[in-house]
């Protein structure tokens, strides 16, 4: 039996339950930016003074090593914001974001956000949620690291996907963005030579279905069985 989804796991969507005044005061102050894919919208040094708000497509927020090893945090979906320096008030952003697709993003001065939400509480309340999910984020995946084999954190990166990108189809949810196996590697704290023995397992054992890039999920109760049973002895 698929157990409920965590509600942190959610899409979150900034102007939930706010008046289209709210969403009109965001976007009075806010500048539009039109992305390709593999733009770089946000660089680890890039001063945090401005909050970003995805209209459109995908974007993988991430950070990188000294030595180039990527480890993703997490993707955001349209409705979502990024841009965790410019919300906390830190100097830097510290983080990357970078667009998997084309992407409509728009941003906004930190002192203007900061003034949007003081005059329209369902809006701060929000940002409150979206924190609160991204910390719930962070520590899963500490435990992931420290409790959960490699096979479990797919699993469980697998239902994520499913859950913010998925478009069930026949019976299978299909992953609508394309997530490379590097990518899952980076999600997972794995290596690439990894992921690709377990996908291919999954597929053998009917759970997934592997097409090039894309894939879908056949068996979600499966993979929730695996997350749940596979930690590391």
């Amino acid at each position: 039996m698929i157990k409920q989804t965590p509600w942190y796991w959610q899409p979150f969507d900034l102007f939930f339950d706010a008046d289209e005044v709210a969403s009109a005061a965001f976007f009075k102050y806010s500048v539009k930016r039109k992305c390709v894919k593999g733009d770089y919208i946000i660089m680890a040094n890039d001063t945090g003074q401005r909050i970003f708000f995805l209209e459109v497509g995908a974007v993988k927020i991430f950070n990188l090593s000294s030595n180039g090893t990527q480890t993703i945090f997490w993707f955001c979906v349209p409705g979502d914001v990024f841009g965790a320096g410019g919300i906390s008030g830190s100097d830097y952003q510290s983080v990357y974001a970078q667009a998997l697709e084309p992407c409509t993003i728009h941003s906004i001065a930190r002192t203007d956000f900061e003034n949007v939400m003081k005059a329209y509480p369902q809006i701060a309340i929000n940002m409150i949620r979206l924190l609160g999910a991204r910390l719930r984020l962070a520590c899963d995946s500490m435990v992931d690291m420290s409790e959960r084999k490699a096979e479990a954190r797919l699993a469980r990166a697998l239902l994520r996907l499913a859950h913010n990108y998925g478009m069930r189809a026949g019976g299978q949810v299909a992953i609508r963005v394309q997530v490379t196996h590097q990518d899952l590697a980076d999600m997972i704290g794995s290596s690439r030579q990894t992921v690709n023995t377990l996908l291919h397992e999954f597929s053998k054992n009917g759970w997934i279905d592997l097409k090039g890039r894309t894939f879908s999920i056949i068996s979600q109760g499966d993979l929730q069985e695996i997350s749940d049973s596979a930690r590391s002895s």
